[in-house]
């Protein structure tokens, strides 16, 4: 497992990515920027809870933000949106349609190695 820093940057990247700002992403947590901004240089650790918002809002896999040894830096989901004229609830609906998608692909890989 990785350790706060690396998680961080991670997380930091997945969110210019994803062309957010840490005050939107800060205003979908519920927390202020600086909380953000702490868990992005690892100077607070990102609790289970806020890591899976965050999983949800970036469309990549926990997987990717906890293990070392990941070859995929892409989101596992992409969607395409403007980022300049979000609103705070927009984040919520972005957040939901991208874990449906995660997880409309994750049944569909289980199906796919079911049949073979």
């Amino acid at each position: 497992m990785l350790d706060s820093v690396a998680i961080g940057k991670r997380l930091a990247a997945a969110r210019k990515s994803a062309g957010l700002t840490q005050k939107q992403v800060a205003t979908y947590l519920g927390v202020q920027r600086e909380a953000v901004a702490y868990i992005e240089t690892g100077s607070r650790p990102v609790n289970t809870s806020t890591l899976g918002k965050l999983v949800d809002l970036y469309g990549f896999k926990m997987t990717y933000f906890l293990e070392e040894n990941i070859v995929e830096e892409e989101p596992a989901v992409v969607a395409a949106f403007r980022t300049s004229n979000l609103v705070d609830a927009d984040l919520k609906i972005i957040a939901g349609i991208k874990r449906i998608a995660l997880n409309l692909d994750s049944m569909y890989r289980m199906a796919k190695t079911n049949h073979e």
